[in-house]
């Protein structure tokens, strides 16, 4: 099965400024728990800045800093990805009962 890359993300100030801590290897397709909600990274525009849109469609541009923690760094279980999505994903084996 193939699935998203989900990670959970914190805030952290740095600088006087509130910025998203994100994984070093952060992608478009990824799918983030940010205040707990789960948004997808739609656009890396540079190191520091990415663009995440919410389930209802919204967007918004996040100030981050890429830093690989302990709480980003655990893989949590993300969505399927369809055959065909070009989204970055990983293999996964499952169990499926029938």
């Amino acid at each position: 099965m193939r699935r998203r890359h989900r990670r959970r993300v914190a805030w952290r100030v740095i600088t006087g400024r509130r910025v998203l801590v994100v994984p070093v290897a952060v992608a478009v397709g990824w799918e983030l728990e940010k205040d707990g909600h789960v948004v997808v990274v739609h656009e890396v525009r540079s190191p520091s800045v990415i663009v995440i849109r919410y389930p209802d469609g919204r967007s918004e541009e996040v100030e981050c800093a890429r830093e690989d923690t302990p709480e980003n760094g655990a893989e949590l279980q993300g969505t399927v990805v369809a055959e065909g999505d070009p989204s970055p994903y990983r293999e996964v084996d499952e169990e499926v009962e029938e």
